[in-house]
């Protein structure tokens, strides 16, 4: 695999549509990227997704708030600081925001067209690969996580398996490859930590895929200078960052996370791999029982019903300290209690014919991944014993594609198994299965009869992940694609540059929660989201005095929540609560009013309530009812 320094033949992808796609290609994905995205980019409200907790932190940087210590930020700096930047120089702007990630969605699809074509010289194929990445680009406000993902792929590849230019060059993009680590690692440690692991592989694997012996020494000394070079560039990038926090006051949080990560990623890794046999148990076993009815479960309604496409805060550190409430425990989960925060599954044997769908797409990719790295590590050995050059090549750039995109298995699989994490998932995965799938086409002439049966397992078993998956992810609001837009036409307008398209019943509760909070409070007054809804205090530019905007029944008991709660009430007395009692991990117990039950009764008691739709209700201070206008 890709060991020496010229390139090779491409994959056996030729035509006159080749040289068109290789030379337009990119032009022609960036046009459809701006006209695509320009005609859904205002579509919808939600709530209870993450673009209003990445607005209301941003605007808690830009106040001078310090991370990790003043307010609870669940990711690394980099999620937040490039907003913060934007609301700088354009002032809050929710629009803003959202080209802001639209843009990380195009530049995902465009380095992932140049990837594929890179990798397999099929330009045809490239541009399947950036258009279904453009399309289903995963869902809105999570955006770096498939770029971060497909950006280290690139680099990885490009320093590590695929033929270069020079030896210059390949320096060039292993140092390339230390920032590009970087970045991850400042955006998500967690996924920057598993990058690693990966990066680290293939710096043990470069000196052995040679395919000469006499080569070994100079590949080694070639890959000891290309790690020097990466370490260089990864401190360089994060030095200007801890200087920072040594600067504002949160050197000691900023390089904890970097120690708690990897504890924690080893606590739930051996706890997940004990649990991963039995849940494909219970779900063959669910498959085979019959199909009994059960009720609809409740999901909140309108703008603040986002619950079906909500991206909620993934793994939280616990954090130290609180700029409001500095003696103060803060909810947030430990390790050991995260597994129980889990969404519950979707089941094969769901009523509804899209819950199906959902767990054949949540469980498919698991038996792609297993069938593409059973293929990857023959075909690697196959290489590397016969010195095949080509087939070496081949099989590493398949396993690194597919070990950076497992990068993002755990938070699909075992944290929330939903369309929301699973569309970020298949961002990276689309590429490695079309790659999978083009070098088994690549290998069949090849083959003889036993290989051609695993090559059409892998076939079949690929192409029946990805057309499901795109089956589904079209039709949902949760993977970033256009079926956002439905039903949505009226336009809607609220502080901090909030300009949407809204559907009817969307817009009724936007503009009735909006109307209420703006007339009953002032700038500056709080007001309370439960369990998870920032993005109303972000279009009412109304602040909140929790360290985190989530909490839900895994992160705190109900009794101490509500004894915490009472006394930041008393303390902070905060206009407006709105709470939205959905389902919030797919459980009944899991709804506010339910594990809550003391709070919610309190917050009723001593509030009036001023709306009710739905699952939403919204209570007013007593004394600020009469301000409410009509």
């Amino acid at each position: 695999m890709g060991m020496s320094e010229k390139p090779l033949r491409p994959l056996d992808c030729q035509g006159g549509i080749e040289g068109f796609f290789s030379r337009w290609g990119l032009w022609i994905l960036t046009v459809i990227a701006f006209c695509y995205y320009g005609s859904y980019y205002r579509a919808g409200l939600y709530p209870a997704a993450e673009g209003g907790v990445e607005g209301m932190i941003s605007l808690r940087l830009l106040e001078g708030w310090r991370p990790m210590v003043d307010t609870f930020l669940g990711y690394n700096v980099l999620w937040f600081y490039p907003i913060a930047g934007i609301f700088k120089i354009l002032g809050p702007s929710y629009t803003a925001l959202r080209i802001y990630f639209l843009i990380l969605c195009t530049l995902t699809g465009l380095i992932s067209f140049r990837l594929v074509l890179k990798s397999t010289g099929c330009a045809r194929l490239s541009f399947l690969t950036g258009l279904l990445v453009l399309m289903i680009p995963g869902q809105m406000y999570r955006n770096y996580m498939a770029f971060i993902v497909v950006l280290n792929m690139t680099t990885f590849l490009s320093a590590f398996v695929l033929p270069a230019r020079s030896t210059v060059t390949r320096l060039l993009w292993m140092a390339a490859s230390g920032v590009t680590l970087a970045v991850a690692w400042l955006i998500r440690v967690d996924v920057g930590f598993f990058l690693a692991c990966i990066a680290i592989m293939l710096i043990v694997i470069y000196p052995f895929a040679g395919d000469h012996a006499d080569l070994f020494l100079r590949r080694s000394g070639l890959v000891l200078t290309g790690l020097f070079l990466a370490a260089v560039s990864f401190c360089l990038i994060h030095l200007p960052f801890y200087q920072d926090a040594v600067r504002r006051g949160f050197g000691p949080e900023f390089v904890a996370q970097y120690q708690q990560w990897p504890s924690m990623i080893d606590y739930q890794g051996k706890r997940m791999l004990g649990n991963a046999a039995a849940s494909v148990l219970e779900v063959i076993t669910e498959a085979r029982r019959p199909v009994v009815s059960k009720p609809a479960s409740t999901v909140p309604a309108g703008a603040i019903s986002a619950a079906p496409h909500a991206a909620l805060p993934s793994m939280p550190l616990a954090p130290i300290a609180s700029k409001l409430q500095d003696s103060q425990p803060h909810p947030v989960p430990s390790a050991s209690a995260i597994s129980e925060t889990t969404l519950a599954r979707r089941s094969l044997s769901a009523d509804s014919a899209r819950d199906r769908m959902t767990a054949l797409n949540i469980y498919l990719p698991i038996l792609a991944a297993g069938v593409l790295a059973m293929g990857g590590v023959l075909g690697c050995m196959i290489g590397l014993f016969c010195r095949i050059c080509e087939a070496t090549e081949r099989s590493l750039t398949l396993l690194t594609s597919l070990g950076c995109s497992l990068t993002l298995f755990p938070q699909y699989f075992f944290w929330r198994p939903d369309m929301v994490h699973l569309s970020e998932f298949m961002v990276p995965m689309t590429l490695t299965i079309l790659f999978g799938c083009h070098v088994s086409t690549a290998v069949w002439k090849f083959s003889n009869k036993l290989a051609r049966i695993f090559l059409s397992l892998v076939l079949c078993t690929c192409l029946l992940t990805l057309i499901l998956y795109y089956i589904n992810a079209f039709q949902s609001q949760s993977s970033g694609g256009i079926a956002v837009i439905q039903h949505k036409s009226l336009d809607f307008h609220a502080a901090n540059g909030v300009h949407v398209k809204l559907s009817a019943t969307e817009y009724a509760d936007a503009k009735a929660i909006y109307k209420i909070i703006t007339s009953a409070s002032r700038t500056g007054e709080y007001v309370i989201c439960y369990p998870y809804n920032p993005e109303i205090n972000f279009m009412t530019d109304r602040p909140s005095y929790e360290y985190n905007f989530y909490v839900d029944n895994a992160m705190i008991p109900p009794d101490r929540f509500y004894k915490e709660t009472v006394q930041k009430i008393t303390t902070y007395r905060p206009v407006v609560f709105v709470i939205t009692n959905w389902e919030i991990n797919n459980t009944a117990e899991s709804e506010f009013k339910n594990w809550a039950s003391q709070t919610y009764n309190f917050i009723a008691k001593n509030y009036k309530l001023a709306y009710r739709r739905g699952n939403v209700e919204v209570f007013v201070r007593p004394d600020r009812v009469g301000l409410i206008s009509k």
